[in-house]
């Protein structure tokens, strides 16, 4: 049985350098010997390592490193890398044919330095991390965006010593190689715009664990104005690496493993609507005019006239006390054999509730209203609404083609015109049809609170339901996909991951992933395609999400970060770490040793049990 053994862990003396890989090590240690005396061959070295870091950055707007070929590097970072003299380290490699010529500034330009870069040869090629010793311990100080951070959030970075990390850099490198540039070619050259962008993105990540494991750590977290309590992520050295080295750590000679929790800003907007949604008079009348919500819930657009229709104004107030707003709908008549009539008769239209929407049913109604329903009952010849005598609905006779039996398994919903309620009449009024007016309009429909607020809840639960089993990516995949051709899916893929597309599940589920996400977080008047499938499948549940956005639409992503690190951050890291678990947040997951995997699932569970009542799906990444 081979025993697996962790990676060395660096000692305050020894510092990881990123450099070319087709800089030869050996040869250029003996060409410092021969030709020059005063040059150090660390510093040499920290050198080239300073240009291979300094030409790719991070594109905060743009989400990822973009590398040049050459990058101006203030002349105090040179002398701390080389001392005064570093021009002597930059004309022998210079000579050696490694660096390119400086490029020149403008000195009327403030702030302006020279460029520094690598020839042809050297540049955008593959890297490699190599190790070094130095004479004395080199410790970089720890970085705090703030005072706030520095001084109540130590629990939390005071885990962050470089000596106790440790990685197998050799394969970091060769499973980034593989990630990004196993299918480019060398040298890059290359008019495709998604080669460079690989490059860079390989280019970076290197960087970023060259940092990490050199003690180059920074941290940020924001907090409340005038209170001393924290708001939003914990941002630190662990956060951005990328995921493939990150998956690779061990911390004490033992390797983390990462706990992730799956949907998790889905299922914490689930939480959020459930305790923020509003049905008020304006969402009502969106509601009734969009054409999403009328195509989710089959409305029916069977129309009715308004004569002898309620004409009592006390009635009409009673039932929208009773059983909340009613959209009124404009009248359309229809003449038929001389007559004005109303289709679908069934005047009791308040009767006809299914139960599945509406909680009272007839009989409740009647029995809860005697007073209310006598003149109807007993003095039928009295009242000018109602001549027929008073009929059960099991008495009625309608024809099976109004109400048919349609119901959704999936979805839990009466899908057809139950949404709707119809009222219909005939009568022997108005003496000539040339009265009427010629123009039919679009009829509008009985919806009440009680119906809308039903719905709103119903897809509230549907999509937490989705979200609690981590499958609401999923769900939207075919949706997103059917968007767009597949050429377009694939170039969103490499574009996005600066990976070859392979249609494998697992990147349609990670593009849908971003993109879902990236709606939730956009403007208004962006990701509109996604919007659109999003609306047709949750019509109320984007109005609510849309209309809070209006003027700030990072409301919700600010207040669910809120949320999300009171939970990750400040319930379950805090907690661990005070029982001695060593615990590090990474966003909405968090990493361990392989040791304490157990226990810190079950702390995760329990502190969104607390919280929801509920938990959703935690894996190991």
């Amino acid at each position: 049985m081979i025993e697996n053994t962790s990676p060395k862990a660096l000692s305050n003396y020894e510092l990881m350098l990123l450099i070319p890989a087709s800089i030869n090590i050996e040869e250029l240690a003996n060409s410092v010997v021969s030709e020059n005396t005063e040059i150090e061959f660390n510093k040499l070295l920290s050198l080239i390592n300073l240009i291979a870091t300094k030409t790719v950055t991070y594109n905060t707007d743009k989400n990822r490193y973009y590398t040049s070929k050459k990058r101006n590097i203030h002349s105090n970072d040179l002398k701390k890398c080389c001392g005064n003299n570093y021009r002597i380290y930059y004309d022998f490699l210079f000579k050696l044919n490694i660096l390119s010529k400086r490029s020149p500034f403008n000195n009327e330009i403030r702030g302006e330095h020279f460029g520094y870069g690598f020839t042809k040869s050297h540049s955008y090629q593959r890297l490699k991390l190599i190790e070094v010793s130095n004479l004395k311990p080199v410790n970089f100080e720890k970085k705090f965006d703030n005072a706030y951070v520095k001084n109540f959030e130590k629990i939390l970075y005071k885990l962050f010593d470089r000596t106790k990390f440790s990685i197998d850099f050799n394969l970091a490198e060769e499973l980034l190689f593989c990630k990004y540039l196993e299918k480019v070619k060398f040298p890059l050259d290359s008019d495709i715009k998604i080669d460079w962008r690989k490059y860079s993105a390989y280019h970076g990540a290197l960087k970023q664990l060259v940092k990490f494991f050199n003690g180059q750590h920074k941290f940020n977290r924001e907090h409340k104005q005038f209170e001393k309590k924290p708001s939003g992520r914990f941002y630190s050295p662990l956060t951005i690496l990328n995921k493939t080295t990150r998956s690779l750590l061990f911390y004490e000679g033992k390797k983390l493993q990462q706990l992730d929790v799956k949907n998790m800003f889905p299922y914490l907007l689930s939480q959020y609507l459930q305790k923020t949604a509003v049905l008020d008079s304006h969402r009502i009348e969106r509601l009734k005019n969009c054409p999403a919500f009328e195509a989710k819930y089959k409305l029916n657009t069977i129309s009715y006239t308004t004569k002898g229709y309620l004409p009592n104004q006390w009635l009409e107030q009673f039932l929208v006390e009773r059983y909340g707003t009613l959209l009124v709908a404009k009248p359309m008549l229809q003449v038929t054999n001389g007559r004005l009539v109303q289709q679908v008769s069934n005047k009791y239209f308040f009767l006809d509730k299914p139960k599945s929407l509406f909680q009272d049913s007839c009989n409740h109604f009647q029995n809860s209203n005697k007073k209310f329903y006598s003149p109807f009952l007993n003095n039928s010849q009295k009242g000018n609404w109602n001549h027929n005598g008073w009929k059960s609905k099991s008495e009625r006779e309608t024809p099976s083609s109004i109400y048919p039996n349609s119901y959704n398994q999936t979805k839990g919903l009466h899908t057809n015109s139950h949404l709707v309620t119809h009222y219909t009449e005939t009568f022997n009024g108005l003496n000539s049809v040339n009265q009427l007016s010629p123009e039919i309009k679009p009829p509008s429909y009985y919806i009440s609170t009680r119906i809308l607020k039903t719905l709103m809840n119903k897809e509230i639960h549907k999509f937490n339901t989705l979200t609690t089993k981590g499958v609401i990516y999923d769900y939207f995949i075919d949706l997103f996909k059917g968007k767009s051709t597949l050429i377009e899916w694939a170039t969103d893929y490499q574009r996005l991951f600066n990976e070859v597309y392979n249609y494998l599940p697992e990147q349609d589920r990670a593009l849908t992933k971003s993109l879902f996400i990236s709606m939730l977080y956009a403007q208004n008047n962006r990701y509109i395609e996604e919007q659109e499938v999003f609306k047709s499948e949750f019509p109320i549940l984007y109005d609510l999400i849309r209309e809070k956005k209006k003027g700030n639409h990072k409301i919700i992503s600010h207040e669910l970060f809120d949320l999300e690190a009171e939970l990750i951050v400040d319930k379950v890291a805090r907690g661990l770490i005070k029982k001695k678990i060593p615990t590090f947040t990474i966003h909405d997951c968090i990493a361990v040793q392989e040791e304490n995997i157990e226990v810190s699932k079950l702390k995760m569970k329990d502190a969104f049990i607390s919280r929801f009542g509920s938990c959703p799906q935690i894996k190991l990444e």
